[in-house]
This record gives structure tokens, C-alpha cells and sequence, in this order.
């Protein structure tokens, strides 16, 4: 076989290897996630494993010394790499099962360094099984002493745009169609193809060829030993690649609805750009000496960055970005965003490390150094994401990318001075000028309020923005990301109460219960005025909104202070698998279902993690807000919540065609109405006008609001196939979420259709007896004629 011929043939494999590496890595980050929680510490801790055990790989493979048939060796750790990954669920069930999967911390957070230990020792077969193969693939592919660096380039490059297959792949179509861990078994049968076709390939090359040039790089790589300032570029690569990536991810949360369609879009974008640096320096080959591209590289990357923040912030403005008619054009016009955002500084950036290799020639190229280059790299990459995803709040997201900046443009001016290039130092300063003035007025703290709104505090946090703010007419909100609002002090505040004191009433005897979700505290604020309650939880993911709950104390009764209370900054699902503890009532808050990992708040198995957590009668409830999912999205999470309560009723919270809310209240049986604190009424008042809630004041009130009663259906939304999370910004974008004339639409067609039987009136007395007179009630209220 002609050398080229295996060259290319290699190099396709190689691409199929990283689709399927990207794969593993998105498809691991959410089989931890149903572990240890779906939280910015879990991503890290799997990423950083992920990356780690690649590094192993490198630095054990990088050893090769032209002792096997290159491919031959690729082709076994793909092979053992795929075995592996079959393993790993197997074994990460085991580790739940152990002290791993519980809350407590240990002495000296030493339970946080087992998971992380944990997570690195069943993923590292796999991980430096992956890493391995590119040494091995760097052998064979320099085999010939011409362009053999070129030959490096296009290799890694083609590996890159691999990866980006993957993540197109994993988030369009394979976890939520094959299935969260079904699609690492599909990448493992991928990685096996890759592994048997290597091995073929290998018998039919020309290894005479292959064993000679390998054996003469192993030679030359004892005698001369790399610079330190190449080994000192690798790392700021390594790390400032890894950062900006996740650095750029927040950035674009600002704007974006955050599914994980726009999720796999902003990376997928990444390692295009990626993929295009490491091509480009295949082709410029012998054109620029290594100095001088890296320099420009630096300078080109550095100021590229700042130009990527005035274009962001000049097309947006900071406001949502919804361009496209339906979501098939939203997707597209967000590519051509973030690629004019991106594209630049990446590409730019993405050449410097397949540069360092270019230094290694003529002398120094084996596989041995390019492994160690890459080694060092990743494990710098590690540093980086961990630094950009913890560190935020100390410089800020605009200080993150200031200090990016500043690190490239000194680079570069340091090179090209050590050069003296007084040209290139001048062409560098006036691009540079003219980038920093125009994009001056776009690195600030942004707020996007109204005219006469005030910021009252912002917590940059892991997992993005979080605002408190007092509106102009004098109310107070709090808010994620610019966009995202937990709730207001006047506005949602009557429907807020509600969702706290129906679960209370209906159950009437509770004397545990547990809110997942803090928002504003208005919901669990509700529970404080109930006084047989002995213990409040309230379970918030986000510890700045906690801080931020304390901005609306007048109208959340100081809930976050109060000493009946318990708030723990977790995972809500976490919570319910670990704590081992029982509650009478559990209340789950309203989720925006279209979040990337907020549907697996939805799925079955979350449903029977809380009906575990109740006590014999007790009730788990679940607020749905219509107005941000479509009809499929609704019944899927109806489906799943009857899947495991076979008692499940619906109860208007708001009965609005615009606003709508309502509560799926699932029990083991059904609800005695007589007998329950609910029939009797409540007594809460508006915190501003001071009006009773109508809605409370009595048992038929309350009844009136009881819809119906919901029935297993076929099609559920699951952890392996979280369907929520896909479907709903589908239906979120293309505008088919139960509002309007469509949430109308839907009462008549299925509300008003369903059986009444979950509810047990016997005792109770008043119109709301009669399902005539509540079905009136409720069109009258959603404006149905």
C-alpha cells in the first residue's frame, strides 16, 4: 500500500475515534450527573477525569519506541478502551450504592476528593486507552521524513472535527433517541470498528517503512531535548483553550435559551475553529518558522478575543436573542452568531499547539515529544476549565476575558521584540488600537434594566449571572443570566403562596415538608404559616440565589433567616437519593423545561426518588408552568408523574390562558377532600393590597380548581431518554407552548374530558360538587365562551 493511501486511511479512522471520544465524554457527564448531581462541580469532576486520563495515555504511549506495528497498538486500545466503557455503568451504580452517593462531605471534604478520585480511577482504562492513540497514530503518521509535521496537523485536526461529529451527534439525536447510556455502548462499537479496521490496515501497510523512521526518531530523541519555552506554550494552549471554551459558554448563556441544543452549538463551533487552526498549520508548512507564527497566533488570538465581545455585545445588546421563524432558523442563525463571535480568536488560538510539534523538527520529532506537548497541554486544558468554571466570582466573566487578552498580547509582543520585528511590533500595535477602541465601551458590567429599575446586587457564579433587582414601581425580582427570572414580589407572589399552601391542605396533617426549588422563597415562604409543620427543607441548586432570596424578606417572610428553616445548597435530585430522610409533603417548584439537564427533574426515575422520600400518605406535587412547554412536553411529564403516583390529580394554581399554572398532586390513594385542612379554607392576604386570596377562602373555592385526574400513558421521559429536555425548545422557539387560544384549545379537548375519581368529595358541601359548575368556573376564568 502506498504510503499516502495509509496515511489517509489512518486519518479517517482517527476521526471516527473522535466522534466516538466526544461521545463517551457527554454521555459520562450525565450518567455521573444522576450520581453526584447535575451540577457545575459534577461536569468539572467528570471533564477533568476525562482529560486527566487522557494525559496518562499520552505520557505512557508517548514511550513507543518502534518496538510494535503502530496501528497494530492504536488499534488495541481502541479495542480495550471500548471494553471498558461497557463498565462503567456497572461500576458508577456500584459507587451509588457506597458512602459515595450520600451528602455528607466527611472530615475536611474528604468524600469530595473520593468522588473525584472515584470518577478518574473507572473512567482512566478507558480515558488513557484514548489518550494512547494519539502517540501511536503520531508514529505511523510520521513514518516519512517529508512534511511528517504537516502530516501531525491534518492528523489532529481531522481527530478535532471528529469530536465535532460527536457533539452534533450526541446532542441532536443519540441521548435522547439510543439513549443517555446506550449511546456510549453505541460509541464503544464505534471505537471497536476503529480498533479491528487499524489492525487491518496494519497488515497491509508498509511497516518496513514505518519500524525504520520510528526507530531513527527514537534515536534522534535522545539526543536532543526540546527548549522549555515550547513546553511553557503547550501549557498556556492547553489552559487558555480550555477557558475561553468555557469562558465563551457563559458568555453566550446571556442570550441564548440554554437547551442543549445551543449547548452542543457553541462547542460544536468551538472545535470546528479548532479543527480549522490545526489544518491551516498543516498547510502553511515551511512558509513561517515557528517563532514568528506563534507570535501572531498570540496577537491575532488575543486581540480576536476582545473584537469577539463588541461584536457579541453590538448584535445582541444583551437582549434574548430570537432570530428565526421557527427553531430549525433559530439554530442557524445562532451557527452564523457564534461563528462570527468565535471563529477568530479560536482559529487563531487552535494553531499553537500543533505549532510546538513544527519546533521539534528536524531533529527532535518522535512520538515521545509530541505525546509529552499534548500531555502537558491537557492537563493544562484541566486547570483552565476548573479556573473558568470556580473563579469567576473573584475577576468576573469581562475580567476573565480581559486577563486572556492581556496574556496573548504580552506573549506576542514579547516574541516578536526577542525577534525584533519592529514592523510586525507596529502592525501589531495599530490593529491593536484600533480592536481595543472599538470594542472599549462593550467590556462593562451589563444590566439590561428598564428606566427606573435598580441592580441591587449581581453574584457571578458558577452557573452564570445571578441578579437581584427593585423594579420601578418599587417591587423586587431576582433573575439568572439577564434573562431568566425566578419570580417578582408582586406579580407572582399571589400564585407563589398558592403553590405552598394547596399541598399543605390537601394532605392537612404534614408535619415534614420539603420545597425542591428556592426561587424567591415566596413558595416555601407559605409553609411558615402553618403551624403544625415541624420542619421546613428547602433544597436550592444555586447557593447565590440563596443570597439573592434575601433581597425580597418582606414578601418571603425573611424565609432564608428564619430559624424553622433549613435551605441546603444541592442538587434536588441528589438531595432525595441521599438524605435518607421522609417528608409528608414535597413540593417541586416551577423548572424552565427547556434548560439543558432541568428535564431530568421531570423523568420517572426522579418521580420515584421522591415517592421514596414520602412517608406512608404523603403527598409529592409538581408545578408545571404551561406557558413555557408544549402539549407533548406536558404529557410526557404528566405520563411519567402517573408512571409513579397511581393516584395523580391536576389543580389550577392560576387558571390563565396566558399565565397558566397548575400542579400534577400525586398520593397512593385517593384524596378524602372532607378530611383534609383544605376544606375548611385558608386565611392569606395579598402582601400589597392587603386582600384575602378569594382562591383559599374555602373548601369549595379550593375544589374548584380540581381539574381531573391524569392516567399512565405510553410515551415517558426517563433518564435514559430525557425527552423533555429536547422537545421543549423545540416547542419553546417555534411557539407552540399551551398559551392563548392554544391552552384553550387543549381544556376542551383534554381537560374537560378527564375522569374525576382521585379526589373523595363524600362530606363536603357547596357548587363545587358539581364537575358542571367547576368546568364553568374554569372556562370562564381562561376566557373559553
Amino acid at each position: 500500500m502506498k504510503p499516502l493511501v495509509g496515511r489517509v486511511l489512518a486519518i479517517a479512522i482517527f476521526f471516527a475515534s473522535g466522534a466516538a471520544g466526544m461521545v463517551y465524554e457527554i454521555s459520562w457527564s450525565r450518567q455521573f450527573g444522576n450520581v453526584f448531581g447535575h451540577t457545575v462541580s459534577t461536569g468539572a469532576m467528570v471533564l477533568s477525569s476525562f482529560l486527566g486520563g487522557m494525559a496518562v495515555g499520552y505520557w505512557l504511549a508517548g514511550k513507543y519506541r518502534g518496538r510494535w506495528s503502530a496501528l497494530s497498538a492504536y488499534g488495541l486500545l481502541e479495542i480495550v478502551a471500548a471494553g471498558w466503557v461497557c463498565l462503567v455503568p456497572t461500576l458508577l451504580q456500584f459507587g451509588a450504592r457506597t458512602v459515595l452517593g450520600s451528602l455528607e462531605i466527611g472530615p475536611f471534604g474528604l468524600y469530595h476528593v473520593a468522588r473525584a478520585l472515584f470518577c478518574f480511577v473507572i473512567l482512566l482504562p478507558a480515558t488513557a486507552s484514548l489518550g494512547g492513540t494519539w502517540p501511536l497514530m503520531a508514529a505511523f503518521l510520521t513514518q516519512r521524513k517529508e512534511r511528517s509535521s504537516a502530516w501531525l496537523s491534518f492528523g489532529y485536526a481531522t481527530n478535532t472535527a471528529g469530536a465535532m461529529l460527536g457533539t452534533v451527534l450526541a446532542t441532536t439525536f443519540l441521548l435522547v433517541t439510543v439513549g443517555v447510556t446506550n449511546s456510549s455502548y453505541f460509541a464503544a462499537a464505534v471505537s471497536a470498528g476503529c480498533g479491528l479496521l487499524a489492525i487491518g490496515l496494519s497488515g497491509i501497510a508498509d511497516q518496513r517503512a514505518v519500524n525504520t523512521s520510528s526507530n531513527e526518531a527514537g534515536l534522534r530523541s535522545t539526543e536532543v531535548l526540546l527548549p522549555w519555552r515550547w513546553w511553557l506554550l503547550a501549557v498556556v494552549s492547553g489552559f487558555s483553550i480550555l477557558a475561553l471554551e468555557v469562558l465563551y459558554l457563559r458568555l453566550f448563556s446571556l442570550v441564548f435559551h440554554n437547551s442543549t441544543y445551543t449547548f452542543g452549538l457553541v462547542v460544536t463551533v468551538f472545535l470546528f475553529a479548532l479543527a480549522t487552526g490545526s489544518t491551516i498549520t498543516g498547510f502553511i508548512g515551511e512558509r513561517l518558522r515557528p517563532p514568528q507564527l506563534i507570535a501572531w497566533c498570540c496577537g491575532i488570538g488575543g486581540l480576536g478575543i476582545a473584537l469577539s465581545i463588541a461584536i457579541f455585545t453590538r448584535w445582541t445588546q444583551f437582549h434574548y436573542f430570537s432570530e428565526g421563524d421557527n427553531f430549525v432558523a433559530y439554530i442557524f442563525s445562532a451557527l452564523g452568531f457564534v461563528s462570527c463571535v468565535v471563529l477568530l480568536p479560536v482559529t487563531a488560538l487552535g494553531m499553537i499547539l500543533p505549532t510546538t510539534w513544527r519546533a521539534l523538527e528536524p531533529q527532535s520529532l518522535n512520538e515521545g515529544q509530541i505525546a509529552g506537548l499534548t500531555a502537558v497541554s491537557t492537563i493544562a486544558g484541566a486547570v483552565g476549565s476548573l479556573a473558568a468554571s470556580f473563579l469567576l466570582s473573584v475577576v468576573g466573566l469581562w475580567g476573565s476575558f480581559a486577563l486572556l487578552v492581556i496574556m496573548y498580547l504580552l506573549i506576542a509582543v514579547g516574541m516578536l521584540a526577542v525577534r525584533r520585528a519592529i514592523w510586525e511590533l507596529a502592525l501589531l500595535g495599530l490593529v491593536g488600537f484600533v480592536a481595543i477602541e472599538f470594542n472599549y465601551s462593550t467590556m462593562h458590567e451589563t444590566t439590561t434594566l428598564e428606566a427606573g429599575d435598580k441592580l441591587l446586587q449581581r453574584w457571578e457564579s458558577a452557573y452564570g449571572w445571578i441578579d437581584a433587582i427593585e423594579l420601578s414601581d418599587g417591587s423586587r425580582c431576582t433573575r439568572q443570566n439577564l434573562h431568566y427570572g425566578f419570580g417578582n414580589s408582586r406579580n407572582s407572589v399571589q400564585r407563589d403562596y398558592r403553590q405552598g399552601h394547596l399541598p399543605l391542605l390537601l394532605h392537612g396533617k404534614a408535619k415534614d415538608a420539603l420545597f425542591l426549588g428556592l426561587g424567591t422563597g415566596q413558595t416555601a415562604a407559605a409553609a411558615l404559616k402553618h403551624d403544625e409543620l415541624q420542619s421546613i427543607v428547602v433544597v436550592e441548586l444555586i447557593p447565590e440565589a440563596i443570597e439573592a432570596a434575601r433581597y425580597l424578606k418582606e414578601t418571603n417572610r425573611g424565609l432564608v433567616d428564619d430559624s424553622r428553616v433549613e435551605i441546603q445548597a444541592n442538587d434536588a435530585r441528589r438531595f432525595l437519593r441521599g438524605s435518607g430522610r421522609q417528608f409528608d409533603v414535597i413540593v417541586s417548584d416551577l423548572f424552565v423545561p427547556w434548560e439543558s439537564h432541568t428535564g431530568y427533574l421531570y423523568t420517572v426515575e426522579h418521580y420515584r426518588a421522591g415517592r421514596a422520600s414520602l412517608r406512608p400518605g404523603g403527598l409529592f406535587v409538581q408545578w408545571l408552568p404551561m406557558y413555557q412547554m408544549g402539549p407533548g412536553d406536558f404529557e410526557l411529564i404528566a405520563n411519567s408523574f402517573a408512571k409513579v403516583f397511581p393516584h395523580t390529580t391536576l389543580w389550577w394554581v392560576r387558571a390563565s390562558a396566558n399565565w397558566p399554572v397548575l400542579g400534577l398532586v400525586g398520593s397512593e390513594t385517593p384524596i378524602e377532600f372532607a378530611e383534609t385542612a383544605a376544606a375548611k379554607g385558608f386565611v392569606e392576604h395579598h402582601p400589597h393590597s392587603g386582600q384575602q386570596d378569594d382562591w383559599l377562602a374555602d373548601g369549595n373555592s379550593i375544589l374548584s380548581y380540581y381539574i381531573g385526574d391524569w392516567r399512565e400513558g405510553t410515551e415517558l421521559n426517563t433518564d435514559e431518554h430525557p425527552r423533555v429536555e429536547f422537545s421543549a425548545p423545540i416547542a419553546h422557539v417555534d411557539n407552540r407552548k399551551l398559551r392563548g387560544e392554544r391552552m384553550r384549545s387543549y381544556f376542551e379537548d383534554v381537560f374537560a374530558k378527564l375522569p374525576q375519581n382521585g379526589v373523595e368529595t363524600g362530606g363536603v358541601e357547596g357548587s363545587a360538587l358539581n364537575r358542571a359548575w367547576r368546568l364553568a368556573q374554569q372556562r370562564r376564568l381562561l376566557g373559553i365562551p
